[in-house]
C-alpha cells in the first residue's frame, strides 16, 4: 500500500523529499503508488507533473526498466513521458523487441505507451501494429498511432480514416476517425476536418480535439472563415462541454486578437457571442474559483480585449447567407443581445432556410415573444417530422 502522504510528498516543495518519494517509488516498484498518482493528476498543477516526470526518468536505472514495464498497465495521460521517456533513456535493439512484443500482446493501455515510443524509434516492424491498432476503441492508443504513423508517413490508415467520415452514417465512428485524423496532423488533415464536421454533433468535440494535438502556429494561416470555425466552436463548448482551464493552451486571445483583425461582420460575430460569455466568466465565481491563478488571469485579459474593442452590429448581408456558419452566428447574435429589429427578416428567412435554422428561428422567436411572426404555411415547407412538431409548438 502507498504511503498515505505520497501525494503530498511527490508535490513537496522540498525538492529533496520530492526525489525520495518517487526514488522508493521506483525501488519498491509499487504500482500501487503510480495508481494513485495517475488517479490524483487532475489535481496536480502541470509544473508539478513536468518535476515528477524529469525527476523519475533521471532517478530510474536500467535495472529498473522492469518496474517501468509494470507501471505502463496503467494508462495516464499526463505522465505518457514518464513511460515513454524512460524507455528512451535506455533505447537499445533488445529493448525494442520487448517493446515490440508488448506491442502485439499487451494490454490496450501498455500499447498506448508503445504506439508514441516508437513515433521516436522508427522501427519498421512496428507498423504492422500500429495499423492495426489504430482502429482501436481505446482513443489513447488510437491518437497514438496516428501521431506515431504521421512520423513514418504511413498514410493508408489516414486515408482510410477520412473514407470512414465521408461515408459512415455513424455519428459515432465518425467522430473517432476525426480524432484519429486530429492526431495525425497536417495542413491536409486540418482542411479536410473543418471541411466536414459543421453539421456533426460533435463538432466542439472535433474541433477541441484539433487543437489538443494543433497549436495556434499551425492553424492561423488557414482561411479567415476556418479560424472563426474553430473559435467559435470553442467558445460555444465553454464551460459545459471544454473546461476553461483549456484557454491559455489553446491561446483563445490569440485567435481574439487575430480574429478582430479580420475586421468583417462575421468575424464580430463571433467576438460578439464571445464576449458575453467571457463576461459571464469573469463575474461569475461559479466559473473561476477552482481554477489556477493564471488561467484566472487569461480569462480577464480575454475578456478585458473584447470589451475594449468596438464591435458594430450590421446583420443584414450576414442573414443572407442561408444555411451557413454565418447565417448560424448572426441568429445567435440576434438570440444573444435580444435584436428585435431583425425579428421580422428572419421569420421571413424561414421559407429560405433548411429545416435547422427554421427550428432554431422558431425557438429564437418564442424566446422573444415574437412567435407570432412565424407562418403557419412554414409547415408545409418542413422535412423533418420532430423539427415540425418544435415549430407547430412555438406557433401555438
Amino acid at each position: 500500500m502507498p504511503d498515505v502522504n505520497f501525494i503530498k510528498n511527490i508535490t513537496s516543495k522540498d525538492i529533496n523529499l520530492s526525489k525520495n518519494t518517487i526514488s522508493n517509488m521506483i525501488k519498491s516498484a509499487s504500482l500501487d503508488s503510480f495508481k494513485e498518482l495517475c488517479e490524483k493528476s487532475d489535481f496536480i498543477f502541470p509544473f508539478l507533473k513536468d518535476r515528477i516526470t524529469n525527476d523519475f526518468v533521471k532517478l530510474i536505472e536500467k535495472q529498473d526498466l522492469k518496474t517501468v514495464f509494470e507501471f505502463s498497465k496503467i494508462y495516464c495521460f499526463d505522465f505518457e513521458n514518464l513511460i515513454v521517456d524512460s524507455w528512451l533513456k535506455f533505447a537499445s535493439e533488445d529493448l525494442t523487441d520487448e517493446i515490440l512484443e508488448v506491442f502485439d500482446n499487451g494490454t490496450d493501455e501498455q500499447k498506448a505507451y508503445c504506439a508514441l515510443y516508437f513515433k521516436h524509434i522508427q522501427d519498421s516492424l512496428a507498423l504492422e501494429y500500429l495499423n492495426k491498432s489504430a482502429y482501436s476503441d481505446f482513443e489513447p492508443l488510437k491518437v497514438n498511432c496516428a501521431q506515431t504513423l504521421s512520423a513514418f508517413k504511413d498514410y493508408d490508415v489516414y486515408n482510410e480514416m477520412k473514407n470512414i467520415v465521408l461515408n459512415s452514417n455513424d455519428d459515432f465512428e465518425k467522430n473517432s476517425a476525426y480524432a484519429f485524423l486530429s492526431a495525425f496532423k497536417g495542413v491536409d488533415a486540418i482542411n479536410f476536418i473543418l471541411d466536414n464536421c459543421f453539421n456533426s454533433p460533435f463538432e466542439v468535440q472535433i474541433i477541441a480535439n484539433l487543437l489538443d494535438y494543433n497549436n495556434f502556429d499551425s492553424l492561423k494561416n488557414l482561411e479567415q472563415d476556418k479560424i472563426i470555425q474553430i473559435f467559435s466552436a470553442i467558445s460555444e463548448g465553454y464551460p459545459e462541454d471544454i473546461g476553461l482551464e483549456t484557454i491559455g493552451y489553446y491561446r483563445i486571445l490569440d485567435f481574439v486578437k487575430l480574429i478582430y483583425s479580420y475586421n468583417n461582420q462575421y468575424s464580430r460575430n463571433a467576438l460578439i457571442l464571445a464576449r458575453e460569455k467571457f463576461k459571464e466568466f469573469t463575474q461569475n465565481d461559479i466559473y473561476s474559483f477552482d481554477l489556477d491563478k493564471n488561467t484566472k488571469d487569461d480569462l480577464k485579459e480575454i475578456y478585458g480585449f473584447l470589451n475594449n474593442i468596438n464591435l458594430d452590429i450590421v446583420l443584414d448581408e450576414e442573414l443572407k447567407q442561408y444555411d451557413s456558419q454565418r447565417y448560424d452566428l448572426a441568429l445567435s447574435v440576434i438570440q444573444e443581445l435580444k435584436l428585435n429589429k431583425y425579428t421580422s427578416l428572419i421569420a421571413q428567412n424561414m421559407f429560405l432556410v433548411d429545416d435547422k435554422y427554421k427550428a432554431k428561428t422558431s425557438l429564437i422567436l418564442k424566446e422573444m415573444n415574437c412567435a407570432n411572426l412565424i407562418s403557419p404555411e412554414i409547415l408545409n415547407k418542413i422535412q423533418n417530422e420532430n423539427v415540425k412538431i418544435l415549430v407547430q409548438s412555438c406557433i401555438n
